[in-house]
């Protein structure tokens, strides 16, 4: 991992934010509960002008200063503070119980007002698929097969039905 943090450390001194906020972003993913991730993410993008964005990724963090606090009105305000609406676009997928008080407060507050006004609270699994052994991808390798053995089929059909009209021709003109 900390060679993932070398080459965001590098993306961002070489200018490549969105670089370095991609590999932030899939890191994120696969360690949903590690908020400083979250931090590190949203300071980039307050630092490019991008605040409202900032606190999509501080929300979950207790308010050290000014910017924080700014950022994260901002983003509450972009969603008119409903609750269903964040969750939706923040996605914790993480464990809730390895949260801090404050983010776990966080949640239950966001939850319950989308309950409130939606009747729903959005809950977003965490993602387990190791490449190569999902069962996805075994049905869509089956599935491809199963195409060009259709397609095969079809066209060997194509060509003895010409071979076929061929002899019937040649049997009734060449006798």
């Amino acid at each position: 991992m900390e060679d993932i943090f070398n080459r965001i450390e590098k993306d961002l001194n070489a200018g490549r934010k969105k670089k370095a906020c991609d590999r932030l972003r899939n890191l994120i993913n696969e360690f949903p509960d590690d908020i400083s991730l979250r931090e590190k993410l949203a300071q980039i993008y307050y630092d490019s002008g991008f605040k409202d964005e900032a606190g999509k990724f501080w929300i979950l963090s207790e308010i050290e200063n000014f910017e924080m606090k700014e950022a994260i009105e901002m983003y509450r305000n972009t969603f008119s503070n409903s609750g269903n609406a964040i969750l939706k676009d923040i996605v914790f997928r993480g464990d809730k119980d390895k949260l801090s008080n404050y983010a776990k407060n966080i949640l239950k507050e966001l939850e319950s007002d989308s309950y409130k006004k939606t009747k729903h609270i959005p809950d977003f699994k965490r993602k387990r698929r190791e490449k190569g052994t999902s069962e996805e991808s075994k049905d869509s390798f089956l599935n491809t097969v199963k195409f060009y053995l259709v397609i095969g089929g079809m066209i060997l059909l194509l060509v003895l039905g010409l071979v076929k009209l061929y002899d019937i021709i040649g049997s009734i003109f060449f006798k």
